[in-house]
């Protein structure tokens, strides 16, 4: 696959590929971290990146929204070709990143933290970028922080100002590593609730997680990666249900404790 040539058909119309990867390697000194990998995502689709630490997953979903390059390989995201480095900055804007930290700025608001890319890059004018920002926390569920400080919301809540502060720049795109990894148990699940409304919405996205029950019960498809391969890739019920792979089955016995 050399271009976003990997389609989606509905009815009669063909949708080009958000996605497409083919043959990334990436190496880190004498670490091969990505051993020539082929992967595509449709519009619309959520895909979770799951497998033990080191397989790769953070790496690749790096790669897929340009904070690291590949060494080889062709990366097409939102019809732009990240390997042509004079394009690859079309991509800025258009794509949401989410981190396992929150890094939000302590001394803004929750709302001047939504709204501080949208003045700065969109340049819009002040009342654009509050109201851009509020429907934004609305989202999450947040209307009612907007004049909050960091220190004075949940570690939850920091997380959904991250994702709203990504979601007001109109992305294509959401990525998502590990966002749950730094939260207390018990506010997982209002973070992954909203992960779950945006799927709901149609917004395409690529999880890096552990959390298994949002990868079952959320995705359209869990790709299982292992050694910096796609060792295994299919529908949720079949890779958690009925997995090809023996890796894959000694990976989910473990995370899965069955």
């Amino acid at each position: 696959m050399t271009t976003t040539e990997s389609t989606k058909t509905t009815g009669a119309t063909v949708a080009p590929a958000r996605i497409a990867l083919s043959g990334v390697h990436k190496r880190f000194g004498a670490l091969e971290v990505l051993k020539g990998v082929d992967i595509g995502v449709e519009p619309g689709e959520v895909v979770v990146l799951i497998g033990a630490s080191g397989s790769g997953k953070s790496t690749l979903l790096r790669i897929m929204c340009d904070l690291e390059r590949a060494d080889s390989g062709e990366v097409w995201v939102n019809g732009v070709p990240l390997h042509d480095r004079k394009r690859a900055p079309e991509i800025f804007g258009h794509v949401g990143m989410v981190f396992q930290q929150f890094n939000l700025f302590p001394h803004k608001t929750a709302l001047g933290n939504v709204t501080l890319a949208l003045l700065k890059v969109r340049k819009l004018t002040r009342a654009e970028a509050e109201e851009r920002g509020r429907a934004a926390l609305a989202r999450v569920g947040l209307a009612d922080k907007a004049t909050a400080y960091p220190a004075q919301l949940s570690g939850g809540q920091q997380q959904r100002v991250a994702i709203a502060r990504a979601l007001a720049m109109d992305p294509a795109i959401m990525f998502f590593d590990e966002p749950t990894s730094a939260l207390d148990p018990e506010l997982v699940g209002e973070v992954t609730g909203v992960m779950r409304a945006l799927a709901e919405d149609g917004m395409t996205m690529v999880v890096v997680t552990h959390e298994m029950r949002f990868a079952k019960d959320t995705a359209d498809r869990a790709v299982f990666m292992d050694g910096g391969v796609v060792l295994e890739q299919g529908p949720p019920e079949q890779v958690f249900g009925n997995p090809a792979e023996a890796r894959t089955q000694q990976f989910l016995h473990r995370v899965l404790d069955t």
